[in-house]
């Protein structure tokens, strides 16, 4: 069986599930159509938020200029202090006024009990991160566990979050400037001409979480994990969260869905009931890239496509080429959600495009792992986003 990081070919999403593949690009495609989910308020300065994850011990020459530059996590490969520590002084030597961060798996220092024995302080570390290695599936895994050593990394101007918060304030100055012609025709700008003078200050806040569901054998050097059954996340993200960053996906969007989903469904319920403006994550490389969410009928058919055939992920090719076809075929409620991604598509289109409506509570959803697939090279650029 295939690694669940690693991309399926085209031909296996449409063995797997006919229907789902066709309805993948109909669904993306209506919902650019609609336009962008979030715009700058009125009288009010745009905010260009640069995105970046999994960056593996690596550093972008270019990254572009910004207001508030995020990293998803996955700073490093070994989880070291030394690793950790090189990445933060790369981040710390860009220019961006506000920086937030949050720790991936492989950054194993945040977690006491995947932390190297070398970064250990003393015995009683160790003997601390021996008890909760025993829990690692209970609430001990979904909180941050207690240390008094994490100032070990000198962050400098930048912002660490785990299992926290923080709201950042941006002065009515000029927007940044728009980046060269040449700049990555996938990342959109949400608000390109400026027909307002700034006028008043901004704030956003800001919430990072870093745990990650084992969906695959995960050894004890990988941090905040727990089993993909358990709910990590219910009720832990406030509900004034503008920007959610994580470090996994959430089912269905950008985690190789459908099918072969490597997010989480508990995250996907969370994000559904703060609603964020912008939720930024990374961890699965292969499913890098930027959607449009809107949190409506259509999405929610769409998601029940997903969900209801991700068991088949575990099925060989050759019994889902026999069987694959004929689930769909007779699968009614299947049918009925398909049908209701285009209707609830096309009206989200005629709502905003002829009507004029304003698309409310819905944002973006960014996975910016810069690592391309499991190759070792950043060749994923940075995503911008403005808010």
């Amino acid at each position: 069986m295939s690694s669940p990081f690693h991309p399926r070919p085209f031909t296996d999403y449409i063995i797997f599930s006919p229907l789902a593949a066709f309805i993948y690009p109909v669904h993306h495609l209506l919902n650019r159509l609609r336009g962008p989910p979030r715009l700058p308020p009125p009288n009010a300065r745009p905010i260009r938020v640069v995105c970046i994850s999994d960056t593996h011990t690596l550093q972008w020459n270019d990254v572009p200029d910004g207001d508030l530059l995020i990293h998803a996590g996955d700073l490093s490969n070994d989880g070291s202090v030394r690793e950790i520590q090189e990445a933060v002084n790369w981040l710390r030597s860009l220019p961006h006024a506000h920086k937030v961060v949050i720790c991936g798996n492989h950054d194993s220092y945040f977690d006491i009990r995947s932390r190297r024995p070398e970064d250990r302080d003393d015995a009683a570390s160790t003997t601390t991160a021996s008890s909760y290695a025993t829990i690692s599936s209970s609430t001990a895994s979904l909180r941050s566990l207690p240390s008094d050593d994490l100032d070990r990394i000198d962050w400098g101007d930048i912002h660490y979050l785990q299992h926290s918060s923080i709201t950042l304030t941006f002065p009515p100055t000029s927007p940044s400037p728009s980046p060269p012609a040449s700049s990555n025709p996938t990342t959109p700008l949400l608000h390109q001409h400026q027909h307002h003078q700034p006028a008043r200050t901004r704030t956003l806040t800001l919430y990072g979480a870093p745990q990650i569901p084992a969906i695959a054998s995960l050894g004890p050097e990988h941090a905040f994990t727990y089993p993909p059954h358990h709910d990590a996340w219910s009720g832990t993200v406030p509900t004034s969260t503008d920007i959610l960053v994580t470090h996994t996906p959430p089912a269905s969007h950008l985690d190789l869905s459908p099918i072969f989903s490597t997010g989480c469904p508990a995250l996907l319920a969370e994000t559904w009931r703060v609603r964020p403006a912008l939720h930024v994550f990374g961890h699965i490389h292969a499913a890098y890239g930027l959607e449009r969410v809107y949190y409506d009928e259509a999405q929610r058919a769409w998601e029940r496509l997903c969900a209801a055939r991700r068991s088949r992920a575990r099925l060989s090719r050759f019994r889902s080429l026999l069987t694959g076809g004929l689930c769909d075929l007779f699968d009614v409620s299947g049918w009925v959600d398909a049908a209701r991604v285009i209707v609830y598509g096309v009206l989200g289109i005629v709502w905003a495009k002829v009507w004029g409506g304003e698309n409310a509570a819905c944002g973006w959803m960014v996975n910016a792992a810069c690592i391309y697939r499991d190759e070792g090279v950043l060749r994923n650029k940075p995503q911008v986003v403005v808010l």
